[in-house]
């Protein structure tokens, strides 16, 4: 089964590392990925890949946990 993703972009990759430990500690399993910088909200290179059904619980913790963001825009 494929399940569908959605990506949050970060600037860098150490913000991508902070989120991605805040939202495990949540029970929420994400991955770091190179982004196409051209695509990203804020030109950033480096992104957070998380199933879809997660998305509005990613929003959150990443808020609670000040943690910059940018939307990543499929073409």
């Amino acid at each position: 089964m494929i399940l569908k993703t959605n990506i949050i972009t970060v600037k860098t990759i150490t913000i991508g590392l902070k989120g991605k430990k805040a939202l495990a500690k949540n029970g929420i399993k994400a991955n770091i990925v190179k982004v196409d910088s051209t695509k990203s909200q804020e030109g950033c290179g480096y992104g957070l890949e998380f199933n879809t059904r997660d998305f509005y619980s990613v929003i959150t913790v990443l808020r609670e946990n000040g943690i910059n963001y940018g939307v990543y825009k499929e073409k």
